[in-house]
């Protein structure tokens, strides 16, 4: 991939390599973007009542880089919300191992506090995987890490309450 890259006055500046370009996102990433862990109440549809959600994602009001990241990558979906946020989001377990994994370990994050959400992002990954997220040592597990994610979120259902049904 290819990517025209403009100055200020709209004039070509050249092109920008696959390389640049991955490095480029994963910057991007390392201030827009942010990798969640959620668990949802799913009491009728699943033998615990309770799914474990995973997303990477970045957001912008201008949809030029979510498109650039989607089509770098070939995977996840563009959404936008009502109040005109543009979002990539990657949510399908195979694609976050498959691809933004070792998009990652390609051209890593710089910043100490995105690499460490990303490395417990990969663990839950491989738990989800293993199917661990099904047993009580599993799902306490991922608790752990989500609460070292997504730090200082608030959250709709306590450790006790989720723990409880298993």
């Amino acid at each position: 991939m290819v990517v025209k890259i403009f100055n200020r006055s709209g004039q070509s500046a050249g092109k920008a390599s696959k390389e640049n370009l991955g490095y480029y996102l994963s910057g991007f990433t390392d201030g827009e973007g942010s990798f969640n862990v959620s668990i949802i109440n799913r009491e009728k549809d699943y033998k615990h009542g309770w799914k474990v959600g995973l997303s990477f994602n970045i957001s912008q009001k201008d949809d030029t880089i979510p498109k650039v990241f989607r089509d770098y990558i070939k995977c996840g979906k563009i959404r936008y919300r009502k109040d005109g946020l543009c979002y990539f989001e990657v949510r399908s377990i195979k694609d976050l191992k498959e691809i933004i994994i070792p998009f990652f370990a390609n051209f890593p994050l710089l910043s100490n506090s995105k690499k460490k959400s990303f490395q417990n992002f990969c663990k839950v990954i491989q738990l989800m995987v293993e199917k661990k997220h099904l047993t009580r040592n599993g799902i306490e597990k991922i608790i752990e890490l989500r609460d070292s994610i997504n730090v200082g979120r608030k959250r709709k259902y306590t450790k006790k309450q989720i723990l409880k049904s298993f």
